[in-house]
């Protein structure tokens, strides 16, 4: 990796020396690196550097360049560039490239839409239609489509006279009257014999998908199917753009740190360290620990209600004894609970089609695993609370035996329920149609502290309380 990252560091080198000596063939002799090491020289120039070198090449590399940055580094760069070099560079972008920085410069980019020609508006204002869920969000244009009644020989001089237009070019799409019917990928076409006709040798089972659905269920269909490419098609089933593994790797990257954000119940999943301020922060995790703080306020009203009891008698001597063990028992409720709600949110998002079986199966199965976690963890703080009252006292009364009965078999019920209510939540949420990494960590451990405090407490003043 070092000598890899070394060799790179070269190659960035011979580029930028290239671009500031300002060559008239400047173009031809960079076609020798790749792009991405151009555009790493690129955000690293001169203000008075970038304009200069952009009129140098063609708005074709200089939109290829873009496609290599990420929409920050962009909109540094386009501060320097005139509006119409930017917008033949916008021209020239894929399409799915081209969406994502109008997006992210606003006002900007509408404005710039606006100077844009109009095929290629119309085709960035249908994708900008999609929401950020929706797979037709993610689409490009760069694919090659063949006719079904083509020779071999035929679709090998379209290929050739439409391939400098589009990057991908692996995989071929068939279409008969605009309607797609088959594929075909690059390397059997280019083995057939000549006078061989596309329908003979095409793919004629296509998983493709419709530009409405949701964008995470696509990319699994991409990781089951093994393609390298998704064709989306209108209800005519005449096709609309394709999705390519490297918009499933955007799609997964953004997904999971959707799913981490919601996990931790922060509310915008849109998180940027350095244009982050105190105002972004609070608005982005209050609402979610507004709700935490009403739940929360619940634990409060039930200590409230036991408070009196514990007033009287022996109780204070009690409520002392509860409160050696009540962080232990909130943090292994809350623990169980947390395990078996990430394990609930992984089944249900690599499994879309359970049926009512299956769910009752899962859930009977969370709740054995909570009973039996419950089981070996109460005996434990069983032993513990026998052993550290031997310690401390040198001896161990039957009222130590009944606390610590009391205690394990309240740290039992708690871990049974905790359990089985972690796999249950996610499931309501998704029968509501609620994204269940909303239920999150932070929710979970809340209700479950409610639920384990009122039966620790409970069960404490109803055995317990009489003996002190």
């Amino acid at each position: 990796m070092e000598n890899m990252n070394e060799e790179q560091r070269e190659f960035q080198s011979e580029i930028k020396e290239l671009i500031l000596a300002n060559q008239p063939n400047l173009e031809s002799e960079l076609e020798e690196y790749h792009l991405y090491d151009i555009s790493r020289v690129v955000i690293e120039l001169e203000p008075e550097v970038i304009q200069p070198f952009f009129r140098a090449i063609s708005s074709d590399l200089s939109a290829s360049i873009f496609e290599y940055l990420d929409e920050e580094e962009a909109e540094e760069i386009i501060q320097y560039l005139s509006e119409d070099r930017i917008v033949r560079i916008l021209e020239n972008m894929d399409l799915d490239d081209a969406v994502d920085l109008l997006k992210y410069l606003n006002k900007e980019g509408l404005r710039l839409l606006n100077k844009i020609k109009a095929s290629k508006r119309k085709e960035i204002k249908k994708i900008m239609a999609y929401t950020e869920n929706e797979i037709g969000a993610f689409m490009s244009d760069s694919y090659l489509t063949v006719d079904v009644h083509f020779t071999v020989k035929q679709a090998m001089v379209h290929v050739t006279q439409e391939a400098h237009e589009v990057d991908y070019i692996s995989i071929l799409y068939v279409t008969e009257n605009r309607k797609l019917i088959g594929y075909l990928k690059l390397k059997d076409l280019i083995v057939a014999r000549a006078e061989e006709r596309i329908e003979d040798i095409m793919e004629t089972r296509v998983p493709k998908a419709l530009p409405l659905e949701n964008k995470e269920t696509v990319a699994q269909m991409m990781q089951e199917t093994n393609e390298s490419s998704i064709p989306i098609v209108n209800d005519q089933d005449e096709i609309q753009g394709i999705i390519t593994h490297d918009d499933l790797m955007d799609i997964i990257a953004t997904s999971e740190e959707e799913d981490y954000t919601k996990f931790a119940a922060i509310a915008d999943t849109d998180i940027d360290i350095e244009k982050s301020n105190l105002k972004n922060s609070v608005k982005t995790r209050l609402p979610w620990l507004s709700i935490l703080l009403a739940l929360s306020m619940v634990t409060s009203i039930i200590l409230s209600l036991f408070e009196h009891h514990l007033d009287i008698n022996d109780g204070a001597l009690l409520g002392s004894r509860l409160a050696v063990y009540l962080p232990l028992i909130l943090g292994m409720a809350g623990n169980t609970g947390t395990q078996s709600l990430a394990v609930m949110i992984r089944y249900l998002t690599k499994n879309e089609d359970i049926d009512k079986k299956q769910i009752r199966y899962h859930l009977y199965r969370e709740m054995r695993t909570g009973i039996s976690q419950g089981f070996i963890l109460g005996s434990l703080i069983f032993g513990m609370i026998l052993i550290t009252t031997l310690i401390s006292k040198g001896a161990i009364a039957s009222l130590d035996y009944t606390y610590a009965g009391v205690t394990s078999g309240s740290i039992f019920i708690a871990l049974s329920i905790s359990t089985t209510l972690g796999a249950l939540i996610p499931l309501l949420m998704t029968k509501f149609h609620i994204d269940p990494a909303v239920a999150s960590g932070p929710f979970i451990s809340t209700v479950s502290d409610i639920i384990t405090l009122s039966i620790y407490y409970s069960v404490s003043m109803l055995i317990l309380l009489p003996l002190f």
